[in-house]
């Protein structure tokens, strides 16, 4: 029996001595997901944030607004419907309404999505006016006061760019929903998928090309420096960062630069995000860019656009690990449209047509880019 079985039947042993509710400690600051204890007859429902702080809830809780962006979208996938969300982001809202996941939960589409700034400051009246049970935001204390202050309970999540803090919020959205055993499941899997691409990058000989990813592009560049999920599946598959390399972008997270600073590093391979709409040709057009190598190779590319953006961490950030792999090292054939339909099976309990994988990988968009026809159907 494999580590993840026994994980999951431990999970499911608390869950049946606990009456129906599970007591959960461990996932504090450091972003490791709880680990399940059995608790007495009529337990709460107990853990830790990633602020540390200890959240208890009496019952599986019925109404969540969040605020982070992945958050709605994954709570979606953990719980395998929108019914318990209350108010969404408009950023998780938008990607919803251009993915695919409005289509598979059009419910999701109804929801208010005024809760917040673009910057996540909260719109504490209209928060409220919905009633929330519980609300997840980013754990910054300016960000999170606003909500406590009024009165609301919150769940603080932190972003420092590894896997281990998807796997915290997993956890923790699947123990207030009553679903410990989802949480397991999912990160059952995506241990697999990681160990996958691993091994697939350790069996490489040779560097493995440059790859820039561009959070923002159209009305400023923002490109991914340190302490981002994207420097670290960049690495993960065997590629390398410059933003993070010899002559690195000050500062962490999403930095702005300029074009003289991309000219200098001339990157191999250009990702283009889904937090604005560029798209490949934007740069094959534009004469200031014909001088950078992922131009002149036509290696640059839109990331895919799923349940949520797979640029950023989420549930959908193994089928992200595949494609860049692939991307990164293009084979003959990509096994990804398949990865995405097995992932869709378990995340959503929705099997993807053929049309529905050419817009999530952006075929069309990316069709003269090197290599794409890869991931096109067989």
């Amino acid at each position: 029996m494999s580590s993840a079985d026994i994980d999951r039947r431990t999970l499911l042993q608390a869950l049946a001595l606990g009456g129906g509710a599970v007591f959960l400690a461990g996932c504090g600051a450091s972003g490791t997901a709880p680990a399940a204890t059995p608790g007495s007859a009529g337990a709460l429902i107990s853990f830790r944030d990633q602020q540390g702080k200890t959240i208890t809830f009496d019952k599986p809780v019925a109404r969540v607004v969040t605020i982070p962006m992945p958050a709605a979208s994954l709570l979606v996938a953990v719980d395998g419907s929108a019914d318990h969300l209350a108010g969404i982001h408009n950023a998780s809202w938008t990607a919803m309404r251009d993915g695919i996941l409005g289509t598979i939960f059009p419910a999701a589409l109804q929801l208010p999505h005024e809760v917040a700034t673009q910057d996540f400051t909260p719109n504490v009246e209209s928060v409220r006016a919905l009633n929330p049970d519980v609300v997840i935001q980013w754990s910054d204390a300016q960000l999170v006061a606003p909500l406590e202050n009024a009165g609301l309970k919150v769940i603080g999540l932190v972003n420092n760019g590894r896997q281990e803090d998807v796997d915290a919020w997993i956890a923790m959205f699947a123990a207030m929903l009553g679903k410990p055993e989802r949480a397991a499941e999912l990160k059952s899997r995506s241990d697999k998928e990681l160990a996958e691409v691993e091994s697939l990058a350790a069996s490489r000989s040779g560097p493995g090309p440059s790859i820039l990813y561009f959070n923002r592009f159209s009305e400023g560049l923002k490109a991914a420096a340190a302490n981002t999920y994207n420097d670290f599946y960049i690495k993960l598959v065997g590629g390398t960062n410059p933003a993070t390399g010899k002559d690195p972008l000050p500062g962490t997270g999403m930095v702005g630069l300029d074009v003289e600073q991309v000219l200098r590093w001339d990157p191999e391979v250009i990702l283009l995000g889904n937090f604005d709409g560029a798209l490949p040709q934007d740069l094959y057009d534009d004469p200031v860019w014909r001088n950078v190598s992922a131009v002149r190779s036509r290696r640059v590319y839109k990331v895919p656009l799923g349940g949520y953006r797979w640029d950023p961490p989420g549930q959908e950030s193994p089928l992200m690990w595949h494609w860049l792999g692939d991307i990164a090292f293009p084979r003959q054939q990509s096994g990804v449209r398949g990865k995405v339909a097995e992932y869709y099976k378990m995340l959503y309990d929705y099997e993807p047509t053929a049309a529905d994988l050419d817009k999530i990988l952006w075929t069309e968009q990316n069709r003269q880019s090197a290599d794409y026809q890869q991931f096109n159907a067989a």
